[in-house]
C-alpha cells in the first residue's frame, strides 16, 4: 500500500474545485427556495381575497335564491331571510359576515351568531326586481345582482 507524504497541486486544485461545485450547487439550492417561498406567498394572499370576495357572494345568493321572502335590515348591512317559520339573519359586524338561524321574529337582531367569512364591508340594496349585493375585502369590491324570487 502507498502513503502519499506530500500534496502535489492537482490534488489542492482538485479539493477546491469540488468545493466550490458544492458551494454552488448549495447557493443555486437557496436562490430556488427563496424564490419560491416569495411566488407562494403571493399565491397565497391572491387566494384569500378572491375567496372571502366571491365565496361570500355566492353564499349570499344561494340563500337568497334559497328562501321564502327577503328583507333588508341594519341600513344595507344586513339581510332577514324567512322560510317555513324560519329566519336566517345573515350581516355585517365586527370585520366579518355572520350568520345566525331564529325561530322567533322577536329574536332577529344584528347580533350573535356564527362567522362565516372575514370582510371589510358589505351592503345589500333593493333595486326593484334586483338585489345588489356589494363585499369590500382589502381595499377591493365585488358586486353582484340577484333576481328576486
Amino acid at each position: 500500500m502507498k502513503k502519499y507524504q506530500n500534496k502535489t497541486l492537482s490534488d489542492t486544485v482538485s479539493t477546491v474545485g469540488s468545493m466550490l461545485l458544492f458551494l454552488m450547487f448549495a447557493a443555486c439550492l437557496l436562490m430556488i427556495i427563496a424564490v419560491a417561498a416569495g411566488t407562494y406567498s403571493r399565491i397565497s394572499s391572491n387566494f384569500d381575497k378572491t375567496f372571502g370576495s366571491s365565496a361570500s357572494l355566492r353564499y349570499i345568493s344561494n340563500k337568497l335564491k334559497g328562501c321564502g321572502s327577503a328583507e333588508i335590515v341594519g341600513q344595507g348591512s344586513g339581510i332577514v331571510l324567512r322560510s317555513d317559520g324560519i329566519f336566517d339573519v345573515i350581516y355585517f359586524g365586527d370585520d366579518g359576515l355572520y350568520e345566525k338561524t331564529v325561530t322567533s321574529e322577536t329574536d332577529i337582531g344584528l347580533s350573535g351568531g356564527d362567522r362565516i367569512f372575514e370582510l371589510k364591508g358589505m351592503t345589500v340594496s333593493d333595486l326593484g326586481e334586483l338585489y345588489k349585493i356589494t363585499v369590500t375585502y382589502d381595499g377591493g369590491e365585488n358586486s353582484t345582482l340577484i333576481r328576486k324570487g
